[in-house]
């Protein structure tokens, strides 16, 4: 899977695409594939201090800015690609670790 192809993904189910969040939503989702595994308990400790070195900034930031791209997909974007994505029916905002499991799971395996 490639970058393009998870930025697609987040374009189509982002109502802010061209968001900071959004951009830094799709590196994260490009590293979790890259290291074939889900963090159980480490987003903020592992994997957003990583995307923080990549755009020199912060951890803080980073989560910030996926929590607002989450919030966006929720609020703006096309909600029935987001629960395609899902897999399920989402009665709730997903939270910004959920989104990112989701994501990760349908791109990690493409029979969709």
């Amino acid at each position: 899977m490639n970058y393009h192809e998870i930025q697609r993904l987040i374009i189509r189910i982002s109502g802010r695409p061209s968001s900071i969040g959004c951009r830094q939503l799709s590196q994260a989702v490009a590293l979790l594939l890259q290291r074939d595994s889900f963090p159980d308990r480490s987003l903020m400790s592992d994997l957003y201090p990583q995307i923080a070195r990549l755009n020199h900034s912060t951890t803080q930031n980073v989560a910030r800015n996926i929590a607002r791209a989450a919030e966006a997909c929720w609020e703006y974007g096309d909600r029935a690609e987001l629960e395609r994505v899902a897999g399920r029916r989402l009665p709730e905002k997903p939270t910004p670790g959920e989104l990112l499991f989701y994501l990760y799971q349908y791109l990690r395996h493409p029979a969709h």
